[in-house]
């Protein structure tokens, strides 16, 4: 097992480190970039019958299908970025999961945009509708996961340092198999979009994915504590996850109901946990003052 977690710990720490470089951060909006404004020569190529509207070339007739493809490559990226979030904190994993939550719903708000295809009161109606729904519902989710990081309090659940290093390889290596499996994801997407002509993206699938892995690093917690508070705290948490994941899977409305609803539960969860502790630590305080 210890051979198993040292180089799955190399691996992470040099694949992270690579990531993490300006070089990379430059690299990355050159081909957010170069996505985009390839679409939007694919779409005058299309428009004009310069190229044939069949197969994947079909999705770029729509003008805005620029919009959509290169603010799903961001949110791609930004999944990169919440892999190796969760072997920092798992409370800033969740929070990071909510911030990609409210990217979604931006995106579902261009989705909307791309209906419209005829200034008149009856055809915009509904898509401009769902976009100030799925926008003011992204600004709500951000205004809550801003109040949720002021609020939150990192607590080593260890009782030794050699214990806290042990926990974090672990996480390292569970975020290293979830890159792996965003990795496959992301490939079966690309395949159907080159096979169908629509990419799907699954983000559902991913944040099932979560889901199991955050059970997963609960289970591990056992190994270095049974205090109630913090069994709470991290159940808690996956629960908070599964509400993603439906608000993901649910049609409009109930998605932005869900996910908002999930989001004010894990504000409720956090300010929660920090008044219990602070109520602890003061019984503590007393104590060692009587003594």
């Amino acid at each position: 097992m210890n051979k198993v977690l040292n180089f799955s710990e190399k691996l992470y720490l040099k694949i992270k480190s690579v990531w993490e470089t300006e070089r990379m951060h430059k690299l990355i909006s050159n081909v957010l970039v170069a996505i985009f404004l390839g679409s939007l020569i694919m779409f005058f190529l299309v428009h004009y019958q310069i190229l044939p509207q069949k197969g994947i070339l079909k999705s770029f007739a729509n003008p805005f299908f620029s919009i959509n493809i290169s603010f799903t490559a961001l949110l791609l990226t930004e999944i990169v970025s919440l892999i190796f979030v969760l072997p920092k904190s798992v409370a800033k994993s969740v929070a990071k999961q909510f911030e990609l939550l409210s990217l979604i719903f931006l995106r579902h708000g261009f989705q909307e945009f791309s209906q419209v295809h005829s200034i008149t009161l009856q055809s915009m109606l509904e898509p401009v509708e769902h976009m100030f729904m799925y926008g003011f519902v992204s600004l709500l989710i951000y205004l809550i996961i801003g109040i949720v990081y002021r609020n939150q309090r990192h607590i080593w659940i260890c009782s030794t340092d050699v214990q806290q290093r042990n926990f974090v390889r672990f996480k390292r290596a569970i975020s290293l198999l979830l890159l792996v499996t965003f990795i496959v994801i992301v490939s079966l997407d690309f395949k159907t979009l080159l096979s169908s002509g629509v990419f799907n993206s699954s983000f559902h699938t991913f944040f099932t994915m979560l889901i199991f892995s955050d059970i997963l690093v609960l289970l591990i917690t056992i190994r270095y504590t049974l205090n109630y508070r913090t069994m709470y705290r991290y159940s808690a948490f996956i629960l908070a996850t599964i509400f993603i994941r439906i608000a993901l899977s649910s049609v409009t409305y109930y998605d932005v109901i869900i996910g908002l609803s999930g989001a004010v539960y894990l504000l409720l969860l956090v300010l929660t946990y920090n008044y219990f502790q602070k109520v602890n630590e003061k019984d503590k305080k007393l104590k060692l003052e009587n003594k």
